[in-house]
């Protein structure tokens, strides 16, 4: 990536997180303020791959295609508001 003079030392949020790597995963453990959120990213290129994707017991919701969960969202979200994507599901700390 190439960017303009400057624009690459702007200060910008970053989240902060450990990225584990559990193939077929790349898992995000989050740290204060959104400390108990994990997710789990899977990288699958073509309809064969999604027909046979089985995802892990431990995950609750798919949230691909909610922007809540995007990187620029979750960098300015607080926990409460990180919870209430699950909460929308039924979904409740602690449960499964």
């Amino acid at each position: 990536m190439c960017l303009p003079t400057g624009l690459a030392s702007l200060p910008a949020a970053v989240p902060v997180k450990k990225r584990l790597s559990v193939p077929p995963s790349g898992i995000d453990v989050f740290e204060p303020p959104l400390h108990g959120s994990v997710l789990a990213e899977v990288e699958i290129t073509g309809d064969d791959e999604v027909r046979a994707f089985v995802p892990s017991p431990e995950c609750l919701a798919e949230v691909t295609d909610d922007a809540r969960f995007t990187g620029g969202k979750l960098v300015r979200a607080s926990r409460s508001e990180v919870l209430a994507g699950p909460a929308d599901r039924g979904i409740r700390p602690g449960s499964s």
